[in-house]
């Protein structure tokens, strides 16, 4: 099953988090399984190995599941689907009288914006790290007196 690239305006990314979530959430991946691996995951969704990495990163922000260095990701035992957080958002203030449904979308908004700042400031401790071993190398390479 490929996604909807070209029909569907989100990420690639949130696409396939979306899937895997929809999983999780519906009983189909239960607490304590693990995960099809990267690979067969970019092989179902037709994805780049990245994309995968980022959604899984994504889910893991929301607290849907873990890695384990060299053994996979698999579902927490506490996994809280969208519906948990849905439900604190639709009695907020903000989302009174727009009936659960509509707070559960506001719920998975919220959850999508913290996943992908989460993302950005991983991205940017990423492009900080390389920006100093550059300046390093620089100042390496020009010498003591910076010539």
């Amino acid at each position: 099953m490929t996604l909807p690239l070209e029909e569907d305006p989100r990420p690639p990314y949130v696409q396939a988090a979306a899937v895997l979530r929809g999983e999780i959430t519906s009983g189909r991946l239960k607490p304590g399984d693990k995960l099809p691996s990267a690979r067969d995951l970019q092989d179902r969704y037709g994805i780049a190995s990245s994309t995968v990495q980022n959604a899984l990163r994504m889910l893991k922000s929301e607290g849907l599941i873990y890695s384990v260095q060299g053994r996979g990701s698999f579902v927490r035992q506490n996994a809280t689907g969208p519906t948990t957080s849905g439900s604190r958002a639709a009695s907020s203030p903000r989302s009174a009288g727009s009936g659960e449904a509509g707070g559960r979308d506001e719920g998975e908004a919220v959850k999508e914006l913290k996943a992908r700042v989460a993302l950005v400031e991983e991205q940017l401790s990423t492009l900080q790290q390389t920006q100093e071993k550059l300046l390093t190398l620089v100042q390496q390479l020009l010498g003591p007196d910076g010539k």
